[in-house]
């Protein structure tokens, strides 16, 4: 039970710094080259994905929360699920750079 709420901290953590990492390279251009920054995306999507499946599917992860904020905590790792996946669509679809 402990190893996966730690699995699911530190996937949430993953997750939270991609979505640093999106809008970082979106308006400061962090990453100069264009297949590090689609591998980062990518990597950051494919990490976010277990999020939901483990905060839905597994009601005993965090047994000193409410029904409530254990609603939140799923709909909270869905939203940033769909937002990580559009935002890798973005970097890999829409914005390849001379490649693309």
């Amino acid at each position: 039970m402990i190893t996966q709420s730690r699995t699911f901290l530190r996937l949430g953590f993953i997750a939270i710094l991609g979505s640093a990492f999106y809008y970082s390279h979106l308006f400061l251009g962090l990453v100069a080259n264009e297949n590090v920054s689609m591998l980062l995306a990518i990597t950051f999507c494919l990490s976010t994905v277990p999020l939901p499946i483990i905060a839905v599917g597994n009601r005993k992860l965090f047994p000193n929360l409410e029904k409530r904020n254990m609603h939140l905590l799923g709909m909270g790792s869905i939203l940033l699920l769909v937002h990580n996946f559009l935002m890798t669509f973005l970097f890999v679809m829409i914005l390849p750079g001379k490649g693309g």
